[in-house]
């Protein structure tokens, strides 16, 4: 992995991949502080720190999921670009 990995945004797109919400619940998530606040990386575009999502989605799953060890966010974000 990366040692600027922590450092990736995310696009809207790639998070639909990850966190299969509509945008509107997303952000209804996170003005109720329980998602990963969005970046804006552009006039009409936001992002998220994969660290960050990555990070929500393991606090939620069962610790057996990773048991080997290995994020399976990895693979879903590289098949996803």
């Amino acid at each position: 992995m990366s040692s600027l990995n922590h450092l990736r945004i995310i696009t809207q797109k790639e998070l639909r991949i990850l966190v299969p919400y509509t945008p509107q619940h997303i952000r209804r998530l996170e003005k109720a502080g329980k998602f990963p606040l969005r970046l804006r990386i552009g006039l009409n575009r936001v992002g998220w720190r994969l660290i960050d999502i990555e990070t929500w989605i393991e606090a939620r799953r069962p610790a057996h999921v990773y048991a080997a060890g290995v994020s399976p966010l990895t693979h879903l974000i590289s098949t996803a670009v």
